[in-house]
């Protein structure tokens, strides 16, 4: 199951990368206008927890520059230039962004995973949408549209850890 749950992670982040080179998305449930990838990212923020509870922490921070390296490398071959800068702006983002959320995700999900998910992922995304949109593109106008799309995203992982969480509940 890590295996799956890493190369969908790795996929998400290409994928995400590759839209926000390209195209603009108004977020569901708003006007607001985000970078395309919004919300292949929010998605990816769940999975690297989900990740960190299932094979801990050093293989979910290792999967973070995995798929950082495989944007840039998918960028240079295919030969889209912009992709590289959203790959390295990515990255470095990403890294800040997952450092911060470690240290609130690894004590709270000994209490509630849910929480975890939900809270980490809150506090990831300021960090996340602030640096990724002054590295990518110099500007923070799409703020609050990168914000509330992740935070979609990160709503949605986190009713799908609680539900299976009551549905699944691990054996004693």
């Amino acid at each position: 199951m890590k295996y799956l749950l890493t190369a969908t992670f790795v996929a998400l982040a290409v994928l995400a990368n590759w839209l926000a080179s390209r195209f603009t998305i108004t977020v569901p449930f708003s006007t607001l206008v985000a970078p395309a990838g919004v919300l292949c990212i929010g998605a990816a923020f769940v999975l690297r927890d989900w990740l960190q509870q299932l094979a801990g922490f050093a293989w979910a921070l290792a999967a973070i520059p995995v798929a950082g390296v495989a944007s840039y490398l998918i960028g240079e071959a295919a030969g889209w230039t912009g992709l590289q800068k959203i790959a390295v702006a990515s990255l470095v983002a990403f890294l800040a962004s997952e450092t911060l959320e470690v240290a609130v995700f690894t004590p709270l999900r000994k209490r509630s995973l849910t929480a975890g998910v939900l809270a980490s992922g809150m506090v990831g995304n300021a960090l996340d949408s602030w640096l990724f949109l002054t590295l990518a593109f110099g500007s923070t106008a799409f703020f609050w549209g990168n914000f509330v799309g992740k935070a979609e995203m990160i709503a949605v992982g986190a009713a799908l850890t609680a539900v299976r969480r009551y549905a699944l509940p691990v054996a004693a």
